[in-house]
């Protein structure tokens, strides 16, 4: 993970291009959504927090749907299943150097980590690197141009930006992927009938 997450190439050969190394990188993120499925069905038991669980779920699987047809169809389908066990571990490093921004900003200045700006920058550099990343595992992992991994990681955003587009317009006063990550919170800050 931390040699493709320094731009270094031949970290992609650590990774199984088999059906159980993707089955093994999908694990962590499948348990994390059993998970805050659970506590969204426990804090509001109703079929909204259904369709939020499933929501989360079409989140998570989408960016793999839409890598593997575009893999077929530069032929590289043979080297998806190592891209994506990649993809899925390398993935986890975007929290880590948040982390560690948030720690250097911490460190410099607490103050600017509890401000707007400072969840700017954080945020910002966040989103830069996980879109780097996504970019140059694809590029490594299924061997493309640099163009075409472009184009990738505007399909898998373009994607995303659909489901969450459609989700809005079916339901414009749900936040789904949020609420399903703060179950919590939401049911704390939603008016209680009296």
């Amino acid at each position: 993970m931390m040699l493709l997450g320094r731009g270094r190439a031949e970290g992609i050969a650590y990774f199984g291009n088999t059906r159980d190394s993707v089955l093994a990188a999908l694990a962590p993120r499948l348990a994390m959504w059993l998970v805050l499925g659970g506590l969204t069905l426990g804090a509001a038991p109703q079929a909204i927090s259904g369709v939020k669980v499933l929501f989360a779920l079409c989140l998570i699987l989408l960016p793999a749907v839409v890598t593997n047809a575009l893999a077929r169809h530069w032929k590289r389908e043979g080297l998806w299943m190592r891209y994506i066990t990649a993809t899925w571990w390398t993935d986890w490093l975007t929290l880590f150097v948040g982390l560690m921004v948030a720690l250097l900003m911490a460190i410099a200045s607490p103050r600017l980590l509890q401000s707007a700006t400072g969840a700017g920058i954080l945020n910002g550099v966040e989103f830069g690197y996980s879109l780097w990343l996504t970019w140059y595992v694809a590029r490594v992992g299924l061997l493309l141009r640099r163009g075409q991994a472009m184009v990738l990681v505007i399909a898998i955003l373009g994607s995303l930006g659909l489901l969450v587009a459609a989700t809005g317009l079916l339901s414009p006063h749900q936040r789904a992927w949020h609420e399903f990550l703060y179950p919590l919170m939401v049911q704390q800050t939603q008016p209680q009938p009296h």
